[in-house]
């Protein structure tokens, strides 16, 4: 498989949370569910439980700069916020882009 077949593959997760994103923006609580359910399983799936640490590392990172950005700065806001002025479910989704963007680099890298 060639290297634009295998990063469309890594970016679909991405791809689908931003549909369940659009689709159940209304519902905080289910897309939090929703986003640690498929993260997880696509963590375990991988099989490379170094993934976690990389996942937990980019829900704080993105968590601080998504309330830096809301609380500190003021430059965003959201419709629905949950936790500290943001969305429950978006640190979540940062995590996972964490490990998004690290099997990414992988398959450039190769």
């Amino acid at each position: 498989m060639n290297k634009i077949a295998k990063v469309f593959i890594e970016t679909l997760p991405i791809l689908f949370g931003i549909l369940f994103s659009y689709l159940f923006w209304q519902n905080s609580f289910l897309l939090f569910a929703i986003y640690i359910i498929l993260s997880v399983v696509l963590i375990l799936w991988r099989g490379d439980n170094s993934e976690f640490a990389i996942f937990i590392y980019g829900i704080i990172i993105g968590g601080l700069v998504e309330v830096i950005g809301t609380q500190v700065s003021g430059y965003q806001s959201f419709a629905e916020p949950d936790f500290l002025g943001i969305p429950i479910w978006l640190p979540i989704v940062w995590g996972y882009g964490f490990v998004a963007m690290k099997r990414i680099g992988i398959i450039l890298k190769s």
